[in-house]
């Protein structure tokens, strides 16, 4: 593949900004980091950049309503970045000393960027090495829907050492994703590891990028190759120099990645340098005045994708299986749900876990995604976690409805994914954890073990859990409804339906669980508390306890830990009343419903590395998870 992108696709507008327009505006930028000085490092040295991308007329970041969009990657050095929105009239009412001192409590933008915050925030980044992925979901979501635009992702060369920039090369050029440009600031910093400015090109081509290497302080340069395109993803190396613009003592130097001395800093007159920037940005863009006032207030942009359906109407398009069957769940939901939601803008995506998925079906039907089939609704993903998942939330951000499915155990190569680019900034990812619990042919290390625990542990992550196929078709429903990140685990074992999905969607989703019929007595002598395919074991402990040992017996399936958990004390006593010896029963870590129960519960799950190998039969018995071995322990702790 040749490393220059194509002919230039059109000339640059009549009205673009002069060479020395642009260095004005560069130079403005560049003092308004300075007096932010905010890892000014960094934030320097990518000026030149950003000045192209804004304001040289080959893009249409400009204009909020343009089209293109920019992840700005290298969060933790966006102090320029910062300028050049506050100078679009994003931070309207501000003057350039308020808007520099971004970060401060109070202050309407914090220290690293937070989607939303202000316009022209597409991602919250901070987190290295996540962008490229996000920025990919983006732009592919951009495509599936037919917006025209391109999405563009700065990246600093010291994010680049992160293993998941490269996933997400893989990705892009696989798709061939064409409205794609990775724009790199090689400074030759990696904090405080010098690195090669020459070697990006030759790294990003052999990922099957068209790529080229300008000099990253030469504004012309870069807008000329922003201004081209090619057949598939685009790398533009911009070889620059950290702290561009400092003294001469620390220009250059791996030392900047923190605020500088203040005798390190250049005398500039500040205010003129920025007023100097602002008209000729305003000469070129009229409405930046405006929209810095505060005197155009634009409406919001639209919900990307539109509002999505309520529950009862995503339910509508579901078909149940008759009571009594027993389903694997894993092995069916995704295909199934990927039939009957046909023609919504869901994504089905999976990392090389089509076959746990359900998927295959579906995706040898409509094919896996590609640049020339947008309109297949099937994402087969490399064994790439971390990638899948920042790729999920980008889609997520353009209007998609990406589903994630994923063997449970492989959600641990995806934890700060999960975090920083889905739940913190709440994007509406469904995450599915298939093969949750006990057992795996490939051994204890592809166990779920404690990866349940760890994503309770993610604020602003929904979890649900479900035995049977009818409760996770349910438990999808509400989740894709929801307009809110959502975990949903499914187990390995095949599990009976116990209600249809008619019976179900009728009953209230906000307690988190909810009584089974058959085991709902009204003054139980004692509570069993359980999720997922443990649900028989605990139903069939209870007639035990009842039969030969007398006990009154409440059975209480928990959906939903996090809104279980979530409940005020009253309608909590509901389920489990107060002085009600109680017992949780689970296929995961004790602590997941043990935490949930009143203090001197017993609580019973699977801890420690889990067991792995086959039968399963064999390892439910060795982890005491049988409805014999639950019995046995609930008679001997409890003294029944």
């Amino acid at each position: 593949m040749s490393t220059t992108p194509a002919t230039p696709a059109s000339p640059p507008p009549a009205s673009a900004p002069t060479a020395a327009e642009l260095a004005t505006v560069a130079q403005g930028l560049r003092a308004f980091a300075f007096a932010a000085n905010k890892h000014p490092g960094g934030s320097s040295s990518s000026i030149e950049a950003l000045t192209a991308l804004y304001f040289s007329g080959t893009t249409r970041l400009a204009d909020p309503d343009g089209g293109d969009r920019l992840v700005y990657s290298k969060g933790h050095a966006a102090a320029g970045w910062f300028g050049a929105l506050w100078a679009l009239g994003a931070m309207p009412g501000t003057g350039w000393e308020e808007a520099a001192g971004f970060g401060q409590v109070g202050h309407p933008v914090p220290r690293m960027p937070v989607r939303g915050t202000v316009p022209g925030m597409e991602m919250s980044t901070g987190a290295l090495g996540q962008g490229l992925s996000f920025g990919a979901g983006l732009a592919l979501a951009d495509r599936r829907t037919g917006r025209a635009g391109r999405t563009f992702v700065l990246l600093g060369d010291g994010e680049c050492t992160e293993g998941q920039v490269w996933e997400a090369a893989m990705t892009a050029d696989r798709l061939g994703l064409r409205n794609l440009v990775a724009v790199v600031d090689a400074n030759g910093s990696g904090s405080v590891i010098t690195l090669d400015r020459d070697a990006w090109q030759a790294r990003f081509t052999a990922f099957g990028w068209h790529t080229v290497t300008v000099d990253g302080h030469d504004t012309a340069a870069i807008a000329d190759m922003l201004r081209r395109e090619a057949q598939g993803p685009v790398a533009v190396i911009c070889r620059t120099v950290k702290g561009r613009g400092l003294a001469a003592a620390v220009e250059g130097s791996n030392t900047l990645s923190a605020e500088v001395a203040p005798e390190h800093l250049p005398g500039w007159d500040t205010g003129a340098l920025i007023g100097a920037a602002l008209t000729v940005i305003d000469r070129h863009h009229p409405a930046a005045a405006a929209r810095r006032t505060g005197t155009d207030n634009p409406p919001p942009p639209p919900v990307p994708g539109g509002e999505r359906p309520d529950r009862t109407a995503l339910l509508g398009r579901m078909t149940s299986p008759p009571a009594g069957t027993a389903v694997v769940a894993k092995k069916a939901l995704g295909g199934q749900l990927a039939a009957e939601l046909a023609g919504l803008p869901v994504l089905w995506m999976a990392p090389d876990a089509i076959r746990n998925s359900g998927l295959l079906e579906r995706m040898t039907e409509v094919g896996s995604w590609d640049w020339e089939r947008t309109g297949a609704d099937v994402l087969q993903l490399a064994i790439a976690e971390q990638d899948a998942a920042s790729l999920a939330a980008g889609t997520s951000a353009g209007g998609l409805w990406p589903v994630l499915f994923s063997m449970e155990g492989f959600y641990w190569r995806m934890l700060d994914q999960i975090r920083e680019s889905i739940a913190f900034p709440r994007l509406p990812v469904l995450l599915v954890g298939t093969s949750g619990g006990l057992g795996d042919l490939l051994g204890p290390m592809v166990q779920s073990d404690g990866a349940l625990s760890a994503l309770m542990a993610i604020p602003g992550l929904e979890v649900f859990e479900a035995a049977d196929l009818t409760t996770a078709k349910l438990l999808a429903a509400e989740a894709l409804t929801s307009n809110r990140p959502a975990y949903l685990r499914l187990p390995h074992e095949a599990v009976p339906v116990r209600r249809p999905l008619a019976e179900l969607s009728g009953m209230p989703l906000d307690t988190g669980a909810w009584t089974l019929t058959g085991h709902d007595h009204p003054d139980p002598d004692l509570v069993l508390v359980t999720a997922g395919a443990l649900r028989e074991a605990a139903c069939e402990s209870a007639e035990t306890l009842r039969t030969a040992h007398g006990q009154t017996v409440r059975v209480v399936e928990v959906f939903s830990p996090t809104r279980l958990n979530r409940l005020p004390a009253a309608r909590l006593q509901t389920l489990l009343p107060p002085g009600v010896r109680a017992v949780s029963i689970h296929n995961a870590p004790s602590s997941v419903l043990g935490n949930l129960l009143p203090t001197g519960s017993l609580s019973i799950g699977a801890d420690g590395w889990g067991i792995a190998g086959w039968p399963q039969e064999a390892l439910y018995e060795a982890a005491g998870l049988t409805a014999e071995a639950v019995t046995a322990r609930i008679v001997k702790e409890l003294g029944l």
